[in-house]
C-alpha cells in the first residue's frame, strides 16, 4: 500500500505483466493496439497527421497480426476517404508509413492530385491539346498515327485497363499486319505487303510509353506498364562512298528538276544540294529551309535555326562551312530567291528525281552506280548524312561531331558512323608475332 498523501507507482514487473497479458487477450502486440482499427482515423491521428497507417481488425483475426496487410488512408480535399493496402509484415508497415507521410506533406503544401479515372479518348484528347501541340508537324503526325493504331488494335476503353497484357496483345496482333503507307490494313493484305517490321512496333511503343508517362504525372495510372520492346537486328549505316558521291555528281546534268527558278540551272542547284549535304551532314529539310539570311559568306558559317522544320534539337547553332561548299552557295545567288535552294514543286518529286540521277551515274570503270541505299534501293538523302559522319569520323573526335551534326545524344552519332570504316586502320596496325612476319616472307 503506497503512503498516506503520496501517488501510488506501478512496478517495472507490474508493467511487463500487464503488457504480456493485454497481448495475450488482443492477440497483438500493445504498440500496435492504436494502429488497429477501421480505417476511421481517431481525434487525435486528425490533429497529428492527414494520413495514417492500421490494420484492420478482421484481417488480424483471420490471418494473425504478422500475416494481415498494413493500410495506409486519407482523407482527400473534397472529403472523400481513401486508402490503399501496402502488404503485410514489416515490409508492408514500412511501406504504409512512408505512403502516409508522402500523402501528408502533399495534402499540407496541397500539392495533392486525386487519382482520376479518365478514358483513353479523353486523355489523348488532352495530350493532343496540351502537349503534342508544341511539337513540329513531322512529330505530331508521328504521334497521330502511332496513336491510332494502338487505338485501332488494341481497343482500350479506360486509360487504367491498359496493362502488360493488353500491350503484349497489341504488339502480337501488331506483328501479324501488313506494312502499307497510304492504304489501309485490309487492303495492304490483299496487295501482299511484308508484314509490320519490329522498328516499327518499336517506335510506336515508345510514343505509347510517352503518353502513359504523362498520365502517370497527371495521376491518372499509378505506374507506366511494362513495355516489352521488340529486339532490333542492328545493320550497318549505309552511306554514300566517295567514289558514288563523284558519279552521283557528275550525273546531275541529266536533272530537269527544279525548273520555273531565274538564272538557275537543275544541274547547278542539285550539285550545290549535294555538296552541301555531303559535307555539312544536314538533314534534307534543313537544307530547303535555308534563307539567305542564314549565310555569311564574310563569315565562311551557315545558321541553322531553331525554328526550321528539320532541326530536331531546336537549338540554334552557327555551323562553319567549307571553301568548297561556299563556292558551290555563289553559283545559287543569282536566282534572287528567299531560300538558297528553291523548291516549288511537289515535295514528293524530290526523291524520284534523285533516283533518276543516280539512275544515269556511271562509275570511273563505266559500271553503272550499284543501289546501295537500305534494302538494294537507291541511295538517300540522309546517307549523305552518314557518309559525311563515316568520311570525318577519322578526322575528328566523336565529341567534336556531335556538335557538328546538331546530336542531343552521342549514341546517336555512334550509330550514323560506319565502324568496319574507322577501324580499318587500326586493324592493318596490329600486333603481329615474329615467326608469322618470318613465315610470311618467305
Amino acid at each position: 500500500m503506497a503512503a498516506a498523501g503520496k501517488p501510488y507507482r506501478r512496478s517495472a514487473t507490474f508493467d511487463l505483466w500487464w503488457r504480456k497479458s493485454s497481448e495475450r487477450s488482443t492477440g497483438e502486440p500493445t504498440g500496435r493496439r492504436n494502429e488497429v482499427s477501421n480505417n476511421k482515423p481517431t481525434e487525435r491521428q486528425k490533429q497529428m497527421k492527414k494520413a495514417w497507417t492500421y490494420q484492420r481488425r478482421e484481417q488480424i483475426e483471420k490471418y494473425g497480426a504478422d500475416k494481415a496487410s498494413w493500410y495506409c488512408a486519407w482523407y482527400e480535399p473534397g472529403g472523400a476517404l481513401r486508402s490503399k493496402s501496402c502488404g503485410s509484415g514489416s515490409i508492408g508497415r514500412t511501406a504504409a508509413k512512408r505512403l502516409a507521410d508522402l500523402r501528408h506533406s502533399e495534402l499540407v503544401t496541397g500539392t495533392y492530385k486525386p487519382k482520376q479515372k479518365m478514358t483513353w479518348e479523353k486523355l489523348r484528347s488532352d495530350y493532343s491539346t496540351k502537349i503534342a501541340c508544341r511539337f513540329d508537324v513531322p512529330s505530331r503526325l508521328a504521334v497521330e498515327i502511332a496513336l491510332d493504331n494502338f487505338q485501332r488494335v488494341a481497343k482500350p476503353h479506360s486509360v487504367a485497363a491498359i496493362d502488360v497484357e493488353k500491350i503484349d496483345d497489341f504488339i502480337a496482333k501488331r506483328l501479324k499486319e501488313s506494312a502499307c503507307k497510304g492504304s489501309s490494313a485490309p487492303e495492304a493484305k490483299k496487295k501482299n505487303y511484308p508484314p509490320v517490321s519490329p522498328a516499327t512496333v518499336n517506335k510506336e511503343l515508345r510514343y505509347l510509353r510517352m503518353i502513359l508517362n504523362v498520365a502517370k504525372e497527371w495521376r491518372v495510372i499509378q505506374d507506366v506498364p511494362k513495355i516489352r520492346f521488340l529486339k532490333v537486328p542492328k545493320k550497318l549505316p549505309t552511306y554514300i562512298p566517295e567514289s558514288h558521291f563523284e558519279a552521283i555528281y557528275k550525273a546531275c546534268g541529266v536533272a530537269r528538276k527544279p525548273y520555273g527558278v531565274p538564272n538557275l540551272e537543275p544541274a547547278v542547284w542539285w550539285r550545290g544540294l549535294l555538296t552541301m549535304a555531303y559535307m555539312t551532314g544536314w538533314r534534307i529539310s534543313q537544307l530547303l529551309s535555308l534563307t539567305w539570311d542564314d549565310i555569311d559568306f564574310e563569315d565562311g558559317s551557315a545558321t541553322s535555326r531553331a525554328e526550321a522544320v528539320g532541326n530536331k534539337g531546336k537549338r540554334e547553332e552557327r555551323v562553319p562551312l567549307h571553301p568548297i561548299v561556299l563556292s558551290h552557295l555563289k553559283q545559287l545567288a543569282g536566282s534572287f530567291d528567299k531560300y538558297v535552294f528553291p523548291w516549288y514543286q511537289n515535295k514528293r518529286d524530290l526523291w524520284p528525281e534523285f533516283h533518276a540521277i543516280q539512275a544515269t551515274a556511271k562509275l570511273s570503270d563505266d559500271t553503272p552506280l550499284p543501289k546501295g541505299g537500305k534494302g538494294g534501293r537507291p541511295y538517300s538523302f540522309h546517307d549523305c548524312r552518314r557518309g559525311y559522319a563515316t568520311n570525318n569520323a577519322a578526322l575528328m573526335d566523336l565529341f567534336t561531331l556531335q556538335q557538328l551534326m546538331q546530336h542531343k545524344s552521342l549514341e546517336t552519332t555512334r550509330e550514323y558512323v560506319s565502324m568496319a570504316l574507322r577501324l580499318k586502320e587500326p586493324v592493318q596496325n596490329l600486333f603481329v608475332p615474329q615467326s608469322l612476319r618470318l613465315s610470311e616472307t618467305a
